[in-house]
Formats: C-alpha cells, structure tokens, sequence
C-alpha cells in the first residue's frame, strides 16, 4: 500500500492517492487507530484538491469519515470534531434518501455515536440496536459488525456489561463471518 500510494504522488496520481487514503481510513479506524483514521481523512481531502470529482463510493467516505471523527469527539472536547462529523451526517442522510438499502444503517449508527457524544444515552441506546437491525436487512455484515462493537463499547461505557458482553460476540461472530480473523483476535485481546 505505502509502495503505491508513493508512485501515486510521485506521478502526481491525485484520484489514485486519495483513494488509497480512503481504504487506510477505512483500516485504521476498524482497527481504533482513529487519530490515523482523521489523518488519512485530511490527507484525502488534500489530494481532492487535485481533482475534479471526490471519491465519495456511494457513503463510504462520509460513513468511516463521521466515524472517525466521532471517535475523535469521545477523546477530545474539541468542537472541530463535532461539527466535521455533522457534515458527514447531512451526507449521509443525503445519500440514505436515494438509496435507504445501502445508506440507513449507515446514517443510524452515525446517529447512535453522536447522541453518545452528547450524552443521550437512551436515544443512542435506540439508534444502535436500529443501525444494527438495518445493517441486518441489508446483508452489510462488516457494517453490522462495526455497529455491533460501538455499541458493545457504548454499552460497556454506560455499565450494562451484559449488553456489552452481548454485542461483543456479535461484533467477533460477524467479523468471523466477513473474514477479517485478524480483527477478530484484535477484538479478543
């Protein structure tokens, strides 16, 4: 990957670039390297400068985008976080209209962080067992599994460990079943 993306730059291959820095984000942030994840954002956003279009891949970007910085918004105060990942959300939300099969999940676990953000347990409660059934639905196993270990993590922070403990083995069950062993044993250890 890092062999790539230096060819990349070297030939000034800005769509290339950026999207080998939106699957890194994509890695990083599965693998809680968020601090990663929102510089592989950063990065991307530098390049499509350099393009006519951006790489959005139906939500994708936006999705691990508002993740990221959510994740980055439970470690810091910093507003910055927040409000970038409230664009993401308007994104999403746009995205979630034209095609509900691929986006709604997406835009309800979106929505489940940022009322874990600000607090509002019950209605992040709500919005994570919703992500979590129309990731379901619409057969995104390694979306339903994310969703499956924030909300483990959400339940853990709020002291249901039962939930949590629930979610977990979700979260390990569809990762197994998506393939991604090594995050499996991540999550193990």
């Amino acid at each position: 990957q890092e062999c790539i993306l230096n060819k990349a730059i070297e030939q000034n291959n800005s769509f290339l670039a950026a999207q080998i820095f939106i699957f890194g984000c994509v890695e990083a942030y599965i693998y809680g390297e968020y601090e990663l994840a929102v510089n592989f954002v950063q990065k991307r956003h530098e390049m499509e400068r350099n393009i006519s279009s951006k790489c959005r891949f139906y939500g994708l970007t936006d999705f691990f985008d508002g993740l990221s910085f959510l994740a980055m918004a439970h470690q810091s105060s910093d507003q910055k976080w927040i409000l970038s990942a409230n664009k993401s959300i308007s994104n999403i939300d746009l995205f979630s209209k034209l095609s509900p099969s691929n986006c709604e999940h997406k835009l309800l676990l979106l929505q489940a962080e940022m009322k874990s953000v600000t607090g509002e347990v019950e209605e992040a409660s709500s919005k994570y067992e919703l992500a979590i059934s129309a990731a379901e639905r619409s057969e995104f196993i390694h979306e339903q599994a994310i969703a499956n270990e924030r909300a483990a993590e959400f339940f853990l922070q709020n002291g249901d460990s039962s939930r949590a403990a629930h979610h977990y083995g979700e979260a390990q069950s569809l990762f197994l079943k998506w393939g991604a062993q090594r995050k499996v044993d991540d999550l193990l250890m």
